[in-house]
């Protein structure tokens, strides 16, 4: 009620409360027409921020954009156009003005950092037609770039060449001469870099494949040039970006280890949250690690009043995937009030981060149950797990068809083996079968246990279900695992945090885990089908 009651020169309580509480966009709304443009954008950039899909408001905001759009500048515009297109916005006559207004800006920009981010917004709109010009401009801000700008650029060239929006005479062969050139122009920035400050800020805003293809290696070689000059000042920013880039560097991981360890009093809680996030997600044991773990954590625990309720649970889980449960951790996250206090910010949180932390608190608790029944901490997210399985559906894919057919020659018939098994505390495994003390298949059939249907749908086996019976002396429950590339960091076999646990609780589960790299099963090695039934019948029998 204190909203509706706000006069037009007070709208600006309103866009600070938009940040806090998500269900004020509903009184925004109402306001619409009051609105000055720099609010709109304040409201939009909520929007995007809440992952708001409420039509109704964001035709209100449209109509009103209409009397702003030409009190915007260009970056303005830029954001704008980028806020309407991920909100999906259907106002065909205001994206054609805002076309207009950019191509306008682009002809008169002499600035690469604009330039960049005008072609970039521009490679966004639907059925855009690509003018010459566009590439001429492009071209001519190639050496004065920084390497996001760049960024920009190639991913724009990229998308309208995939989708053949270049239509003038030679414009594939000019688009692929101006990449070319474009990787030229990165490749040389990075080269000729000497401070590491410097380079990080330029990479903090990099994204996207041609980067990742491009100028990945290069980078991390380049880091490694200048790791001596990694200090306390800039140790979470090349953290952020080893995480976002998902390379695991050892010498990199080290220095960052040292350094943090070395400055633990002078850096902030939150960036030892992320420090730690990091060695956490890659799975990373620096040379020092028990010091390196046990001085972070150490800072944390004392520091806990710095985070709010929902970052503790992330951090929980950062720490039990690197295998740590501070008491005082845990015993505060599993504490009725605490987890009271945590649904009713969940409430207010925008959707993403809820759903992120209610999975990261189950996966806590399902670490703590099954690592630390000391605490005795009950598993008290059963019915979480049922409805989110429940709301999912797993159609089997061809690998896993090829698989199963490829488990029923080795093991002498389909009843033998089974497939997106349902465990105790819900991890799901690609395959699961049994084999007795004398390594032969043991039947499901035999034990009434039901089998897959792999044509149709395939319907998890309920972890209730009789294939949790008692197995019989020295027989062995084999749980089969393909692992993707997102297994492994970046460009390596390198496994990463979630699968080594995943793997780490199945052995507790009772199962023999067998973890298939995508590396080893698409290799030329097992190019055939006999070559892979030779490597799958090794696996399951443990044959060196």
């Amino acid at each position: 009620m204190i909203m509706m009651i706000l006069k037009p020169s007070q709208n600006y309580f309103l866009l600070l409360g938009l940040w806090q509480d998500p269900r004020l966009l509903v009184t925004a709304g109402r306001m619409a027409e009051e609105f000055s443009s720099h609010q709109v954008l304040v409201i939009l950039k909520t929007m995007v921020k809440m992952k708001c899909r409420n039509s109704h408001l964001l035709k209100k905001m449209a109509s009103v954009l209409h009397k702003h759009l030409d009190s915007y500048y260009v970056l303005q515009l830029v954001k704008l156009t980028q806020y309407l297109v991920v909100l999906r916005c259907h106002d065909l006559e205001l994206l054609a003005k805002l076309k207009m207004l950019l191509f306008g800006f682009l002809k008169s920009s002499v600035i690469p950092a604009d330039t960049a981010a005008i072609i970039r917004v521009l490679a966004m709109l639907p059925s855009f037609q690509v003018e010459e010009i566009i590439i001429n401009k492009a071209a001519a801000v190639l050496p004065q770039c920084r390497l996001h700008h760049l960024s920009c650029i190639a991913t724009a060239l990229v998308k309208w060449n995939h989708y053949d929006q270049l239509h003038w005479q030679n414009s594939s062969e000019q688009c692929v001469k101006l990449l070319q050139k474009l990787n030229d122009c990165g490749l040389q920035r990075l080269q000729k870099a000497n401070n590491l400050n410097r380079l990080l800020e330029e990479l903090t805003h990099v994204n996207g494949e041609w980067f990742g293809e491009v100028l990945s290696e290069e980078t991390m070689a380049m880091c490694q040039c200048l790791i001596d000059q990694i200090t306390r000042a800039n140790v979470l920013q090349l953290s952020f970006f080893l995480i976002k880039t998902n390379h695991c560097c050892p010498s990199l991981l080290d220095r960052i280890a040292s350094v943090t360890v070395e400055n633990i009093h002078k850096i902030h809680p939150f960036g030892i949250y992320f420090i730690l996030f990091l060695f956490s997600a890659l799975n990373y044991d620096p040379p020092a690690n028990e010091e390196f773990f046990e001085s972070c954590i150490q800072h944390l625990t004392s520091n806990l009043s710095c985070f709010e309720t929902h970052h503790l649970v992330l951090l929980g889980h950062v720490l039990a995937v690197a295998g740590y449960f501070p008491p005082v951790l845990i015993t505060r996250i599993f504490d009725v009030s605490f987890l009271s206090k945590l649904d009713a910010q969940l409430e207010v949180l925008p959707d993403a981060l809820k759903q992120r932390v209610r999975s990261r608190l189950m996966k806590l608790n399902r670490a703590v149950c099954l690592e630390c029944p000391e605490f005795h901490i009950p598993w008290f997210h059963e019915r979480y797990c049922q409805r989110v399985f429940h709301n999912s559906s797993s159609r089997i894919n061809p690998l896993r068809q090829h698989v199963h057919r490829m488990l029923t020659e080795i093991l002498g018939g389909s009843h033998y083996a089974r497939t997106s098994v349902l465990t105790p505390y819900y991890y799901e495994i690609d395959f699961e079968c049994v084999l007795d003390k004398n390594k032969k298949p043991l039947s499901y059939m035999a034990q009434n246990i039901p089998l897959d249907d792999m044509e149709g749908i395939q319907l998890r086996h309920d972890i209730k279900d009789e294939g949790r019976k008692a197995l019989p002396p020295g027989a062995q429950r084999i749980a089969l695992e393909f692992l993707g590339s997102k297994a492994f960091s970046k460009d390596s076999c390198h496994l990463k945090g979630e699968p080594a646990v995943k793997k780490r609780h199945l052995e507790m589960l009772g199962y023999r885990v067998l973890q298939i790299p995508h590396f080893e099963w698409n290799s030329m090695v097992l190019s055939t089908k006999g070559e892979q039934l030779e490597y799958l019948r090794k696996y399951l029998y443990g044959i060196q």
